[in-house]
């Protein structure tokens, strides 16, 4: 009896520990303009900035985006597949699902999970 009582246990303890594996993780989500692209060793990386006005983008350089994250704390270069690199313009606004890890701390570089093109 004692036996079985015991199996009865382990097994609810088991169960209970495997049910939270089908549980989906809440990645986080950005959105803003991509303002610049750079492909360095085959990294294909898109610096994307949340707030840019349509004078800022044209007239800028990444010295000067980069000055511009400065207050813009989501502000971060995203690791991005070849093919997504090149359907991506600079200007276009994006939303993006990054994982949670990232390179470098200021901008930081996040790896990207999805990438939608907002119209």
């Amino acid at each position: 009896m004692k036996k079985i009582i015991l199996f009865i246990l382990i097994s609810i303890f088991i169960l209970a520990g495997c049910s939270n594996k089908d549980e989906s993780e809440e990645y986080p989500v950005y959105e803003g303009t991509v303002v610049y692209k750079t492909d360095q060793n085959d990294l294909y990386k898109l610096f994307v900035l949340q707030n840019i006005s349509e004078e800022d983008l044209k007239k800028g350089n990444l010295e000067y985006f980069v000055k511009l994250a400065q207050d813009q704390p989501e502000a971060s270069y995203y690791l991005v597949e070849k093919e997504t690199y090149e359907s991506i313009e600079v200007g276009q606004k994006v939303k993006i699902t990054s994982g949670f890890d990232q390179l470098e701390s200021f901008p930081p570089i996040r790896f990207v999970k999805s990438i939608e093109k907002i119209n």
